[in-house]
Parts: C-alpha cells; structure tokens; sequence
C-alpha cells in the first residue's frame, strides 16, 4: 500500500489543497502520526492474542477460497483509502483487526512446531525496522525515484508470485522449489525479506512528504496504516524464513 501512497499526487500542494483547505484542518505532525501509529499496533496485537488463543478457527476462516475473500476485503480497503484518504482511520482498523487475527493464528501454529519461532521472528523483524529507521534519519537511504520504482516492482513481482503459487495450489501444484528449505527456496525467502525491508523506507518518506507538505492531520492515519502493513508482512517473511531454517 506504501506504493501507492508515496507518489507526487498523494502530497502534492493541489492535493492538500482538495484535502483540507488552508486554515481549515489541523495538519500532520510527527508525534500524531507516531501515535496513530502506535494505536493501530495496539490493535494489531490485541487482535493476534484472539487468534492466538483461537488458531484453528481463524485457520479454517483464512484457508481455502476463503482466503481470496479476505484478500480481496484488504485490497478494496486499500484501494477506498487512497481514491478517499478519510476513510483511512476506519480501514486502518478494520486491517489491524483482520491481520491481527491472522497473525496471532499463524504464529500459535508455528509456534507449536517450532518452539520459540515466534519471538525470533518479533526480535527480528523489530530489529529490522529500528536499523532502516536508523539509516533512513541519518540519510544513509535516499528515497529517489529510481529507488521508490525498483521496490515497487520487486514488490508487485512478489506479489503476482504469490497470487500464483496460490492458484496452482487449488489445482494441487506445489511450488516446492519456493516453500521447501532448499537453498534456492530459503534464497527466495530471504530476497522477499529484504524487498519488505525496504519497503520501509517508502513508509518513512511518506510520513516525511505528508509533514513537509502540511497534509491534513488525518493523512497521519493514511501513513500509519501503510507502516502497519510493511511490518506485518515483513514478520510474516521473517516468520516463514526461520521456519525454512528449521527445517
């Protein structure tokens, strides 16, 4: 979703303009996104404790052709936030409650395979956005054009992968060379890895193109929810790659 947001369009001064007119909204700040943002973890792992404690329910609810359903709620949740930023607030939590459940169950199973997967992956992926943070606050990582073109289509890429690994399980074709620990499957879960990685940096320079262009106070909900489902995925990655290891 991060893609979509950090375009010229999204922050431009006609944007915001349409938005929220000059002295009529209250604008977008650092230490609000920062707490939109914690408020919509918040939610996320309250939800994932639900999950977690009812793993085999959410399973059966996500599998299946079920999955496409819930997949295809996210999409247009993503799609109605970007043609109307205000909804942001609503979608943000109707996304950390339905992942929230998501992950909680996903983690309770790996969980119980793998004892203590679950908190190395948390430690992880929670490392992984201190360290691009770090590099991003300091200019290490310049978010250019180029930059912001190459994840995204690494990112579509892994997308459309996805998409089809899923649909040639329905017809019982196992992409093996991708989900089993062999060296080219644990290569390609560690290049996902990193192409969520630095997705984040897409999400920091959102919030920082929102800040310096005076974006309404609600686009804070707009950022926060993007960095919301960078990290998500990147733990669900981190999550699948320890598991690969395991094994």
């Amino acid at each position: 979703m991060a893609q979509q947001m950090i375009n010229e369009q999204t922050f431009s001064s006609e944007s915001i303009r349409t938005l929220a007119p000059e002295g009529t909204a209250r604008r977008m700040t650092l230490g609000g996104t920062v707490l939109k943002t914690l408020v919509l973890f918040a939610i996320t792992s309250a939800a994932a404790v639900v999950g977690w404690d009812h793993a085999a329910r959410v399973i059966r609810a996500t599998s299946g052709p079920s999955w496409l359903l819930w997949y295809f709620v996210l999409i247009a949740l993503s799609f109605l936030a970007i043609a109307n930023p205000r909804l942001a607030p609503l979608g943000g939590f109707v996304y950390a409650v339905l992942m929230g459940l998501f992950v909680g169950g996903i983690s309770q199973v790996y969980e119980v395979a793998y004892d203590g997967i679950v908190a190395q992956a948390l430690l992880a992926t929670m490392a992984t956005v201190l360290i691009c943070l770090i590099l991003y606050a300091f200019g290490l990582v310049k978010v250019t054009g180029r930059f912001v073109l190459v994840v995204v289509a690494a990112t579509l890429g892994i997308g459309l992968m996805y998409l089809v690994a899923w649909i040639l399980s329905i017809f019982g074709t196992d992409l093996r060379f991708w989900t089993d620990p062999t060296p080219a499957g644990i290569a390609i879960s560690v290049a996902i890895c990193l192409v969520a990685a630095l997705n984040l940096f897409l999400d920091f320079a959102v919030i920082d193109h929102g800040i310096a262009n005076g974006a309404p106070s609600f686009m804070g909900w707009y950022a926060a929810w993007g960095l919301l489902a960078t990290v998500v995925w990147l733990y669900l990655e981190v999550l699948y790659l320890l598991a690969r290891l395991r094994r």
